[in-house]
């Protein structure tokens, strides 16, 4: 068994040329009706649909970089990101959002000791204009990738002053690791939390929860929908 088969429980060449990757949700969220069999390996889990495959990589930015790189040499043409993230800004809980920019602070020990001094990813815009003449009401976002959970809420003052309106954890290493591929790309994210007002980690009540789940279903739609448009 080679590395890739290894690590993604399927062969290379089975690999749609749309892809998903999703760093936690559950890839029941992506199955049609059809019986389609979901392939887990070393690292990674992926289902193949009709028009696309989806690879849930597991939180973080090392994870979800390392899976696109590995799809190199593969029939990958498309790469959509779909994940949550957390507010900066004006934005409300459940809303969507497509990423136009990607600021780079996956770095923990750079956040610990305030050396922030972050570049913005280079995103192609490709997917992301065809997106918005597809679906004009959905918001853009300029998004940073941390490297910490529990000291976001300490650089909330940088954030701000950088132009952040959402933060995540795997945003620009997707971005990233798209470009060196050559590859299209385009992220997704629906919010689930505010920095320092409600925390990623508080209990929901049942309106919040709900309005969050919904976001998912819509996003989900949303993102696939828009591959079966690609491939009309």
């Amino acid at each position: 068994m080679n590395t890739f088969s290894k690590l993604f429980g399927i062969s290379k060449n089975e690999i749609k040329k749309d892809v998903i990757i999703t760093p936690f949700l559950n890839l029941d969220y992506f199955k049609s009706d059809k019986d389609n069999k979901r392939s887990k390996g070393f690292l990674f889990e992926v289902i193949n649909e009709d028009y696309f495959s989806v690879i849930k990589t597991g939180v973080g930015a090392p994870f979800v970089g390392d899976a696109v790189l590995y799809l190199e040499g593969s029939a990958c043409e498309r790469l959509y990101f779909l994940g949550s993230c957390g507010a900066v800004t004006d934005l409300e809980i459940g809303d969507l959002v497509v990423i136009n920019k990607a600021l780079n602070l996956e770095s923990f020990t750079y956040i610990l000791n305030k050396s922030l001094n972050a570049d913005f990813v280079n995103i192609d815009n490709n997917l992301l204009n065809n997106l918005y003449s597809y679906y004009r009401s959905i918001k853009k976002a300029a998004i940073a990738s941390v490297g910490s959970l529990c000291l976001q809420s300490s650089i909330k003052d940088y954030l701000v002053k950088s132009n952040i309106d959402v933060v995540d954890m795997e945003s620009s290493a997707f971005f990233s690791a798209s470009n060196k591929l050559g590859l299209d790309s385009l992220a997704i994210l629906y919010i689930t939390d505010i920095i320092q007002d409600k925390l990623f980690c508080r209990d929901l009540a049942k309106k919040e929860s709900d309005i969050i789940k919904d976001s998912r279903r819509k996003a989900v739609s949303l993102i696939c929908q828009f591959i079966q448009k690609q491939n009309a």
